[in-house]
């Protein structure tokens, strides 16, 4: 009767609610890599206010990504980051670059507004970057 009694007990403290596992950590690895690559890139490229140059690999990134909206987004951003990215090669003064970088701007926003919309407020946590100087 007794070893009835701690079976039961043991039993029941299996199935206890208290007992239920718990969730699952969210991992830092996105699964869509593409997206993930785009929406660092392009984070980093409006942080630090640079050049078109590097928009292009971005808008390829956020094509191959499978969030519609990131995709979208490159779609976007890839024919006015080429317009604009010849714009600075050919640096002709007579050229008025104002309305292609604002273009470029817009573009830029609405890439890292996809991404937000699938990753959260940035910064995320696969874009940190290692610390500059080695810790001791």
């Amino acid at each position: 009767m007794i070893r009835a009694l701690v079976v039961a007990s043991l039993l029941l403290a299996g199935c206890s609610p208290t007992e239920a596992p718990a969730p699952a950590a969210s991992s830092t690895t996105p699964s869509d890599k593409s997206a993930a690559s785009a929406c660092t890139r392009v984070a980093l490229t409006i942080e630090k206010n640079k050049p078109p140059f590097d928009d292009m690999g971005t808008a390829t990134r956020a094509v191959e990504a499978t969030d519609p909206g990131v995709r979208e987004a490159g779609q976007r951003l890839g024919p006015i980051a080429e317009e604009t990215g010849r714009l600075w090669v050919e640096d002709d003064p007579t050229v008025d670059k104002g309305p292609a970088n604002l273009r470029l701007a817009d573009a830029r926003q609405g890439l890292l507004t996809a991404c937000t919309n699938l990753f959260g407020a940035y910064p995320w946590p696969f874009t940190r970057l290692p610390s500059p100087t080695p810790s001791s």
